[in-house]
């Protein structure tokens, strides 16, 4: 005859401070090397993101694919907000990748890679203007290692067409956006 365990309170309130510890390591294992949590900070990516949303980012190494949301950081790019004076990641969509021939067409504002025109759904409006400042002489090819981002704001993002952007270098992405977490009403997957 097998004998019935007693309650324990005070056993079963170990375990499950046990269970609690192991979940906030995780958590914070995962956090850190796996996946991120960042603000953005800009308006460059209005619709897809909006300033003060806050997005999951996944730091397993990858290989950026056009149209991919990711965030990096640039060497002396710094956010004007910040009193700390550390850089600020930014949120851009890739857009050319090593090899690729990036144009567009200042009347219409068609973006062109390798002489086609693009179809991009997730602009906020065409684009009027290469660049405000500092523009890229035109037409640009991507080299080997880097990528062309722009924002989805094509009118209102400092990104790759500014040479104090340029081209970005595969080893400064802090990875690529998968999920909006906040505000909770556009929660959701970032496309």
């Amino acid at each position: 005859m097998k004998d019935k365990k007693t309650f324990d309170p005070a056993r079963e309130l170990f375990e499950w401070a046990q269970m609690l510890v192991f979940a906030f390591v995780s958590f914070v294992l995962v956090l850190t090397f796996v996946a991120g949590q960042f603000e953005i900070r800009q308006e460059s990516m209005t619709n897809t993101l909006q300033e003060y949303d806050r997005v999951i980012i996944s730091r397993l190494p990858y290989t950026p694919r056009r149209g991919d949301v990711i965030l990096f950081t640039k060497y002396g790019w710094r956010d004007s907000s910040a009193e700390t004076g550390q850089d600020s990641p930014l949120a851009k969509r890739v857009i050319g990748l090593p090899g690729d021939v990036i144009d567009f067409d200042d009347t219409s504002g068609t973006l062109f890679i390798n002489g086609e025109p693009q179809d991009e759904p997730y602009i906020k409006a065409p684009m009027r203007i290469w660049a405000y400042e500092l523009p890229m002489p035109r037409p640009v090819t991507v080299e080997e290692g880097c990528v062309f981002v722009m924002g989805d704001n094509r009118n209102g993002s400092h990104d790759s067409r500014s040479t104090d952007i340029g081209l970005v270098d595969r080893r400064s992405i802090l990875g690529r956006v998968l999920l909006r977490v906040a505000p909770l009403k556009a929660f959701g997957p970032v496309t």
